[in-house]
């Protein structure tokens, strides 16, 4: 197997359990929620999840398409973005004491461009 189909397939691999997790966290009860996040401000967290999705995803479909930080990467990021994050939301509609909310899926939107800025700058840190 050639090292960038590894590489590939590790960036895709890393960037769907990101995800899972995300919706892992979104499993719990809502009366089961732990306190220490009751201490933090539940918009805060989503735009901090989904920045780091925003970030794997623009890792992953750079390579995956072979495009460099572009507005190819910045679309499909964007809309597989909004898509996670609206699937997120949703799928709180089956966990108890959950509710989706609009204003989260938002946030959550704000996180995935937080990841895009963050791409470039990280790339051009990463070159020798």
């Amino acid at each position: 197997m050639k090292e960038n189909s590894r590489s590939l397939k590790f960036k895709r691999a890393i960037t769907i359990g990101y995800f899972v997790l995300i919706l892992v966290g979104s499993s719990v009860p809502g009366n089961e929620i732990p306190e220490i996040f009751n201490l933090t401000p539940d918009k805060l967290l989503h735009c901090l999840e989904y920045s780091g999705l925003g970030l794997l995803l623009s890792f992953w479909l750079s390579d995956e398409f072979h495009l460099r930080p572009s507005k190819q990467t910045a679309l499909g990021v964007l809309v597989l973005g909004a898509l996670a994050g609206m699937t997120d939301e949703l799928f709180q509609n089956l966990i108890p004491n959950r509710t989706p909310d609009f204003y989260d899926w938002c946030l959550d939107f704000v996180g995935i461009n937080l990841g895009l800025i963050i791409f470039p700058l990280w790339k051009k840190k990463s070159r020798p």
